[in-house]
């Protein structure tokens, strides 16, 4: 298992115990250690807890968040001490591997967390660039009915959502389409359609807990977003950010030229200690 240090890395509120930038504890197995002299908040305490003996193990599998999950906030909105969770040392009986902190997988295995699309629907401001961008570089046309990303207008809340396909570990989609019409690209995960066995059955947008799959006006068959190879011409055009391509909880990693996107700045941390 890995050894801890859980650092506090910023505080944007105020913190009355008081923490300070650079304080610490260390975790090495069951034990939590804090300096001779020091403190540590009980309730931020109790928030990170849960996360450290997952954070110990080396996880590795396609749907994992863990590895790439570095900061964490403690539950006082007014606080909002930011904490960093450190790996050091190495896995019992493990060398160390080496690791793509770009992609967030083992450059030797070629496994871990692959990137996936990200949505902000609080920054969309409904401009539809995206779906313009995506129906014209896969069908030469600039209509929203050959996008495989749309945007959803909910007057109600007064928000725009985008919704597009998020690569779930576990494709709902690929598991209840009954012809076998759906399948994973081995690199980029992303769904791939069989346009030859599709019947048109509508289960996979059923099976959709996003509502990403959308239908071909004219031949019928499931338009799900292909990541256009692994680098997204949708992200690209977003001027806000809301949809970025990236590793959900990783630093400064997302590709895309919106705001936010690319902009080298961490990735919101995660509130009370859960992760996302």
């Amino acid at each position: 298992m890995y050894d801890l240090r859980v650092v506090v890395d910023e505080i944007r509120g105020f913190c009355d115990l008081p923490m300070h930038v650079g304080d610490y504890f260390e975790v090495s197995g069951g034990r939590i250690t804090i300096p001779d002299g020091r403190h540590m908040c009980l309730w931020a305490l109790q928030s990170i807890l849960p996360m450290l003996p997952a954070k110990e193990r080396n996880i590795v599998e396609d749907n994992d968040w863990l590895s790439d999950t570095v900061r964490v906030a403690c539950p006082d909105p007014n606080g909002m001490v930011i904490f960093r969770i450190e790996r050091v040392g190495e896995p019992a009986g493990e060398g160390r591997k080496e690791h793509d902190g770009r992609t967030g997988r083992d450059a030797c295995s070629g496994r871990g967390p692959r990137p996936r699309m990200l949505v902000n629907e609080k920054l969309c401001a409904g401009c539809r660039a995206c779906e313009l961008i995506c129906s014209f570089t896969h069908e030469r046309k600039f209509s929203d009915l050959l996008s495989r990303i749309h945007v959803d207008k909910v007057d109600e809340d007064g928000i725009d959502r985008p919704l597009v396909c998020r690569q779930c570990g576990n494709a709902r989609c690929v598991e209840a389409c009954p012809n076998g019409v759906l399948s994973r690209d081995p690199e980029t995960r992303c769904v791939v359609v069989d346009e030859t066995l599709c019947s048109g059955c509508g289960a996979c947008a059923d099976a959709c807990p996003f509502g990403a799959v959308a239908f071909h006006p004219e031949t019928g068959v499931p338009l799900i977003c292909d990541l256009c190879g692994g680098d997204p011409e949708c992200i690209k055009r977003c001027p806000t950010g809301a949809i970025s391509y990236g590793l959900a909880g990783a630093i400064g990693e997302a590709r895309g030229h919106g705001a936010g996107c690319a902009s080298g700045k961490s990735a919101e941390p995660v509130p009370s200690g859960t992760a996302k």
